[in-house]
This record gives structure tokens, C-alpha cells and sequence, in this order.
């Protein structure tokens, strides 16, 4: 059947998009065993020297800040805050620079090879013992093409996903035939093995002795109620700072330094959220995480600390930045670690317990502490100057700690509300087969 012209305008550009693949993985080691696909190694040096002039730039970018922060005096806390979001930006900025630098070596380096193995189509670059593995499921590449370059050579295409992407560089037309034809005889080897399980009687003995076992849909976590454990953790933390105004005195400045330690909190349990996610990505997505966040965190400190902790209106000379450090975390010890057991408690019931690693993609995972301190804070903010307009202390932090437990609670029940693992087995299918 001809297809019309907006479903052939719709495969071109379908075509026209990189693919994305089933895994990438880095490694060290080459496995042997499999179908070695020779491939002509693409010269990738001029990109190479373009990326290393910028990795050149954003390097001394760094080093500038780097060197500027070895010659400031820390002598009160805005001293402090300014060298940790200094400290925090270099640390975000040097992911990038050490990618740069990655990036240039391997383009100016640059070789290849692919190799078909256990049903799947492994594309290897690679510097020296350093491979990044990029794998395709045979069973989904489709549209398997040799595609015209120049005079006398083609490369090999296929389709994959909602995309396009090449195997290598250009080759002369028997080889690229060859290879081909190697990986379309192994994509149609798996693809009949496929259809011979998905076509045998459910509990019957297949060719090779095994047997299929219907397993079930998997079905999704149950939310996280008000009464779970991890509910009732964090409404007993939140509480703790109305002990810390009735018997110890606490003042609104105390609350709000509290409260931003447990910002910190979050982010720190996040860092573990994202390596679990992230696996080998973690190396780089985490100290940009920290850098970002640490940031944040810096610059909201020194915003609670000369608004709520010393008015704009305080007399006398600022005290050192260690005393005052000194005097305001102490008396918040066992709170601070109170919080981090709270969060504790969320990471290994719903985030580990619940498998809501699953599914999450390192993006939402990444913004995903900002939507709940940005919510929490703005509570916390708003009742902080309530709280100075009010001119009745107790009752304003009273206050102050009920909308703060809301605005939290109402947040941790979004974050956790029907996550975790909806994942049910799903069988090949056969119009995924290779086709030429």
C-alpha cells in the first residue's frame, strides 16, 4: 500500500532524529565473545580541536574563581556564604570543564568497532581501555539501509525507537553489505525465537526444555498516606521544634536556620537518589546537583541569617563568623540529626521500599527537592514575617510551625503519592523485526 504524502513527510522527519538507544554504559574491559563488526574509524580530530579551544576557555574561567577564592578573608558568615557559592558554582562549572576535556581527548583519539551479542547490537567508541558501550535491542531496529555518502561507499543506517542513527563511518558497498546482512541474519534469528515463545502454550515445555511462567502484571505501590511511616516520621519532626520554643526558648531565627538545615537535608538524600538513579552518570550528574543546590543553599543562608538571626537593625560589631556558627548550630544538634533520621526513613521505605527508582528519569529526579523546598520555604518565609508583624512571639512560631508542617506534609504526599514500580513484563513483537 503507497503511503501518502504526509505519512512520508512524517517518516523523513521521524528519520531525521537521533535515536536514542536501549543502554549506554561505560567500561573498561573488552568482552570477546559475540560477532566481531569490523568498522572504518571515523576522523573526528578537527571537532577535537574545536572543543578542546572552549575546553581551554571554560577551564580558565574556573581556575579565575579558583584563584580569587584563595586570597578571601572569611571573617563574618556573608564572608562564609560568599566563598561556599563560590565554592558551589566552581564545583557545577567544573563538570562541564571535565566533560570538555573528555570530549577532546576521545574526538582527537577517536576509534571504533561494533559487535553483535546476546540479541543485542553493541556500538563501541572507545580511547584506549575506556569504551562507552551503546547498545540496540535487534528486535527493534528497523528500516536496516545502506544509505549513499560519495562515490563508491555508503554507510549503514537503520531506524530505532522514534529516530535514526548510522553505524559508523562510511565503507566500500561489500562490506557494508556484509555487515548488514550479518546483522539482519541475526536480528531474524531472535525475532523467530520470539515468536516461538510468544506462540507456545502457556505452562507447556518449549523446544528447549523450558517452561513460560505466567508471572502477572506488576501492580503499582499504594500511595503514601497521612498514617504511613514515613508520614508519621515527618509530623513527629515538625514537631519538635514547638519543644524547642515551649521548653528551651527557641526564637524565630532558630526556627528559620532549622528549617534551612533541613533543605540541606533533602539535598543530601537526594545526592543518593540521583546515584541510584543515575548509576555510572551519578559522577557527573551528582556534583552538578551539588554545585547547583550548594548554590542555593549559600545564598539562602546568608538571606535567613541577616533578616531573622541579626536584624538589619542589630547594633554593636558583627560576631566571628566560627562563634556565631558556633552558637547557632549547637543548640539545633539533635534536631538537624532528627531530620536527617526523618528523610532517612522516606528514602528506604518509599524511595527503596516502594522501588520509586523505577521509571524515574534523572531530570524529574533532579528538580524534583526544589518543588518541595520552594513550597516549604515560601510557608516558612511568610510566617516569619508574620511573625515579626504579629508582636506576640509564642503564639506567631506556633503559628509558624503549623504551616510549615502543612505546606511539608502536603508536599512529601505529592512526592510520594502513587509512585513506585507500575512496570508489567512485555512481550517482543514481531513487527519490531529488522526489515530491509
Amino acid at each position: 500500500m503507497p503511503e501518502t504524502s504526509a505519512e512520508s513527510a512524517g517518516a523523513k522527519v521521524k528519520r531525521l532524529r537521533k535515536a536514542r538507544p536501549e543502554r549506554i554504559r561505560l567500561s573498561f574491559f573488552d568482552r570477546s565473545a559475540g560477532t566481531p563488526l569490523p568498522l572504518v574509524n571515523q576522523r573526528l580530530w578537527p571537532a577535537g580541536i574545536v572543543i578542546g579551544v572552549i575546553f581551554v576557555i571554560f577551564a580558565g574561567i574556573a581556575w579565575n574563581q579558583i584563584d580569587s577564592m584563595r586570597g578571601h578573608r572569611i571573617t563574618t558568615v556573608f564572608d562564609l556564604s560568599f566563598v561556599l557559592f563560590q565554592g558551589a558554582w566552581v564545583l557545577g562549572w567544573s563538570v562541564g570543564v571535565f566533560i570538555l576535556g573528555a570530549l577532546t581527548v576521545l574526538f582527537l583519539f577517536y576509534t571504533e568497532s561494533a559487535r553483535l551479542r546476546e540479541g543485542k547490537l553493541i556500538h563501541m567508541p572507545r580511547l584506549g581501555p575506556l569504551r562507552l558501550n551503546i547498545e540496540y535491542d535487534l528486535t527493534k531496529i528497523r528500516n536496516l539501509r545502506l544509505a549513499a555518502e560519495k562515490a563508491n561507499t555508503v554507510q549503514i543506517r537503520f531506524d530505532y525507537g522514534d529516530g535514526s542513527t548510522a553505524l559508523g563511518n562510511a565503507m566500500p558497498r561489500p562490506e557494508a553489505e556484509k555487515l548488514a546482512q550479518l546483522i539482519r541474519a541475526a536480528g531474524c534469528s531472535i525475532t523467530s525465537a520470539a515468536t516461538a515463545v510468544a506462540t507456545a502454550p502457556r505452562g507447556e515445555p518449549l523446544e528447549n526444555g523450558a517452561t513460560e511462567v505466567d508471572r502477572g502484571p506488576v501492580l503499582a505501590a499504594p500511595p503514601a498516606e497521612i498514617n504511613s511511616l514515613s508520614s508519621l516520621a515527618l509530623i513527629l519532626v515538625n514537631l519538635l521544634p514547638l519543644a524547642g520554643v515551649m521548653l528551651l526558648g527557641w526564637k524565630l531565627g532558630d526556627l528559620m536556620v532549622l528549617y534551612w538545615a533541613e533543605s540541606a537535608v533533602i539535598g543530601l538524600w537526594n545526592s543518593v537518589k540521583l546515584a541510584v538513579v543515575g548509576k555510572w552518570a551519578a559522577f557527573f550528574v551528582v556534583p552538578f546537583f551539588v554545585g547547583h543546590f550548594g548554590g542555593f543553599m549559600a545564598g539562602h543562608f546568608m538571606f535567613i541569617y541577616y533578616l531573622f538571626v541579626r536584624h538589619p537593625g542589630a547594633a554593636g560589631p558583627e560576631p566571628g563568623v566560627w562563634q556565631a556558627l558556633f552558637d547557632l548550630f549547637t543548640p539545633l544538634q539533635s534536631a538537624i540529626f532528627s531530620l536527617f533520621i526523618s528523610h532517612g526513613i522516606s528514602f528506604f521505605t518509599n524511595f527503596i521500599g516502594r522501588r520509586e527508582y523505577l521509571g524515574t528519569k534523572l531530570k524529574q529526579q533532579m528538580a524534583e527537592p526544589y518543588k518541595r523546598i520552594i513550597v516549604m520555604h515560601l510557608a516558612v518565609i511568610a510566617g516569619g514575617f508574620l511573625t515579626l508583624a504579629l508582636r506576640t512571639p509564642e503564639a506567631a512560631l506556633l503559628l509558624l510551625i503549623a504551616l510549615k508542617t502543612g505546606a511539608d506534609l502536603r508536599a512529601h504526599l505529592r512526592e510520594h503519592g502513587g509512585k513506585g514500580d507500575a512496570s508489567g513484563g512485555s512481550e517482543p513483537d514481531s513487527s519490531d523485526a529488522i526489515t530491509t
